[in-house]
């Protein structure tokens, strides 16, 4: 079946360095990084950063693409008290706001949505301040189940608002926010909602997440997100939360901006895969045939693809041969790559909404942003060859040919082995409506907000905006058109009526200075136009019937101006937040320690002794993990992901053998050396070259020399380069 085409009428967002759509895309353009050290004001560094990557308890690296502040929230715009507040999870106020700001860029007043079949799917995944609450039962009261249990986060949009389509929560790890916005097509394919709000959160509030993936072995020992280059080794967390506003493109109103459509989406999983963590090329590649197909298009259409960016050189390589595999080699031109992640760091849940906003951003601007952190291309890639192209500058879109739109895939995944893929493409030429294009000498605009800061703070903002966009495509009847008709009107209101920018400019700067006169109007203007300013200053009245044959279109005005404060529960300090909630745990049973391998004499014997006595420390050690018995261990004729390891238990596995052996092995040793007895073999051959022991050289030898002297990310590229050719020398024999 089909997918509508679904048009993006709306962005809101909340990401590192950008509060808006107009923001983001200056950071993108400018090819900046906006992650940085995590502050003091966050968590305590002393309490939590260790770089050594197993030590338990610790946080690895100390970057991070963070919010400037998660602990504030506008009473006034939630109707909340401050108590209830203090209690609900950031994320949810977080995601809150964008909802707002993406309906007020998609120009739907939020009163026009009452009682609409107007749904919201949103994606989460961790949930940081559940547990931080927890640390504390008798913190936990009834605020506490309203303000944290997850579902909330999508229910507390669709109560505030008063929308009565689906409101629901989609958890499957990163790919959450993307499942989300499939979902939310979906049902407005159905013809469930007329009107979707689909988007997803992530905040780093705890350190509980950081640990946990630090101990995973997925954060970035370099403290960045390498997507796509050689030098990737993981990512750097990021947080925010974004928000599109979607209607079928059959419903879109000329008066509507459409940043652009959606054709199709798909979501599936790896199945059974070699561990649950792995990528899988074939899961990946069937996931962008689905959407395409849906959509109706030739994934060989496709111009330009945004990675998931999880700098990891297989995930990587995963993401990229699969694309190549679904477009095909019939291309006349390459396939542009990307990665938000690269300027903001990995978003976990809102990685998707992060990844899709970008995106839709560039098929509006007609312009793809550059890649940043990309010095060297992944070399276990050959880009020409699967029809690909670093996007590394930022570039006009090139055109296609005439009748063939602009067009661009998603493609999201996540530890769990979720896919999801979605195919957008540049919005069709809408035909300009009657009056439109009439020159007008009368141009009102009215601003209006909750509370009279928030009146003067929105009007500095349309100010800065109009100088903004002085000389620019930007019609100011525009400008006039979607203040007036397509905003919520709040209280606290102002209206200036002139006859071009300069006047309502300097009627901006008036008011500012003189927030007590709310009416500021240039003489010789019809009356008709000065009763309509006096009307919506008395009681909020829009007289659309005083300005007959005058339309426009909507434009991204500056998003509300919240008047956050302070709400946070105040006893759960960084200082608390950045210790364990209790230093002493129950005695437990451990699992038997392994029974000798420090006694061992590794470097004694022939080398078939001593491979055998590694072979009994390599079992023991696996056991160990497993927490089994060593003579229970069946390993012969399987890998150690047959025998249930996984790529966390490699981790543990390669610090337990660095600690037996008094020299470093990497994890991407175990991953080339997958079953017992060839572990063992090359752990000797290591042991054997860092002793100096000599032995005939050989291409594995030789490997495992150059390996010993490098750090884990230069040995996963070389591994990868020897991996290639050897596949290489199969296929050519």
């Amino acid at each position: 079946m089909r997918h509508e085409a679904i048009a993006v009428v709306g962005i809101g967002l909340r990401f590192p360095g950008a509060e808006c759509p107009r923001t983001l895309w200056r950071l993108l353009c400018e090819g900046l990084d906006a992650t940085r050290e995590i502050p003091t004001s966050r968590w305590e560094k002393g309490l939590l950063h260790e770089p050594t990557p197993d030590t338990p308890g610790k946080v690895r690296h100390w970057r991070a693409g963070l919010l400037e502040d998660v602990a504030s929230a506008d009473p006034q715009a939630f109707r909340l008290s401050k108590r209830e507040l203090r209690q609900m999870d950031p994320q949810h106020r977080v995601l809150f706001e964008c909802a707002w700001h993406a309906l007020e860029d998609a120009g739907i007043p939020l009163d026009s949505l009452r009682g609409s079949r107007t749904g919201v799917f949103v994606g989460v995944n961790f949930n940081d301040f559940q547990r931080m609450l927890a640390r504390d039962w008798a913190a936990l009261d009834g605020y506490s189940l309203l303000g944290t249990t997850p579902s909330f986060a999508a229910n507390r949009i669709s109560h505030a608002f008063d929308l009565r389509g689906p409101s629901t929560c989609s958890s499957v790890g990163c790919a959450s926010s993307t499942t989300a916005v499939h979902e939310a097509c979906r049902s407005l394919m159905l013809g469930e909602v007329d009107c979707a709000l689909a988007g997803g959160v992530e905040l780093m509030l705890s350190p509980d997440s950081s640990i946990m993936l630090s101990q995973a072995g997925v954060l970035s020992a370099r403290g960045e997100c390498r997507t796509l280059d050689a030098g990737a080794d993981g990512y750097i967390r990021g947080e925010g939360a974004g928000m599109l506003v979607l209607k079928p493109l059959s419903r879109v109103d000329p008066s509507d901006r459409v940043y652009a459509v959606i054709r199709g989406s798909a979501v599936n999983h790896n199945g059974r895969n070699e561990w649950i963590m792995a990528p899988s090329i074939e899961a990946q590649t069937d996931v962008i045939r689905q959407a395409c197909a849906r959509g109706g298009v030739e994934a060989a259409s496709l111009d330009y693809v945004e990675l998931h960016g999880s700098a990891f050189l297989k995930g990587d390589a995963a993401e990229a041969i699969a694309i190549g595999e679904a477009l095909g080699g019939s291309r006349s031109k390459p396939c542009r790559l990307g990665a938000i992640s690269n300027n903001l760091g990995y978003l976990g849940a809102a990685a998707g909404i992060a990844q899709l906003i970008k995106v839709c951003l560039a098929l509006y601007h007609r312009t793809l942003p550059p890649t940043i952190h990309v010095d060297s291309p992944n070399p276990t890639l050959d880009f020409g060859q699967l029809g690909l192209q670093i996007q590394s500058s930022l570039e006009a879109w090139s055109d296609r040919g005439a009748g063939s739109p602009k067009r661009a895939g998603v493609v999201s995944t996540s530890l769990g082995g979720s896919n999801a893929f979605v195919v957008l493409e540049s919005a069709p030429e809408f035909p300009l409506m009657q009056g439109l294009a009439a020159a007008s000498s009368s141009h009102l605009l009215v601003l209006s907000a909750l509370t009279p800061e928030a009146l003067t703070q929105q009007s500095q903002q349309v100010l800065d905006f109009l100088s903004e966009k002085a000389d620019s495509a930007v019609r100011l009847g525009d400008v006039c058109f979607t203040a007036f008709f397509k905003r919520q009107h709040h209280r606290h209101r102002a209206a200036m009526l002139a006859g071009g920018r300069e006047g309502l400019m300097r009627m901006l700067k008036a008011f500012i200075g003189s927030p007590g006169q709310t009416l500021w109007v240039e003489e010789g203007h019809p009356i008709q136009w000065v009763e309509a300013a006096r009307t919506y200053l008395e009681d909020g009245r829009v007289c659309r019937e005083a300005f007959p044959g005058r339309e426009g279109r909507c434009v991204s005005l500056p998003v509300y101006p919240f008047q956050r404060q302070r709400l946070w529960p105040e006893w759960l300090s960084p200082e608390v937040v950045s210790r364990a909630p209790s230093r002493a745990r129950p005695a437990v049973a451990e699992a038997p320690l392994p029974r000798g391998g420090t006694g061992m004499d590794l470097r004694a014997g022939t080398s078939q002794a001593r491979e055998a006595r590694l072979l009994e420390l390599v079992q023991e050690q696996v056991a160990a993990v497993l927490e089994v018995e060593a003579s229970e261990l069946d390993w012969r004729g399987r890998t150690l992901f047959e025998l249930g390891m996984s790529s966390v238990a490699l981790v543990m596995l390669a610090g337990r053998l660095t600690r037996e052996l008094g020299s470093s092995v990497p994890t991407t040793f175990l991953f080339e050396h997958p079953r017992l007895d060839a572990l063992a073999a090359g752990l000797r051959g290591l042991l054997d070259l860092r002793a100096g022991v000599a032995r005939a050289p050989d291409g594995d030898s030789a490997l495992v020399e150059r390996i010993s002297g490098l750090s884990e990310a230069q040995a996963r590229e070389l591994i990868a380069r020897k991996l290639a050719e050897l596949e290489h020398e199969e296929v050519g024999g």
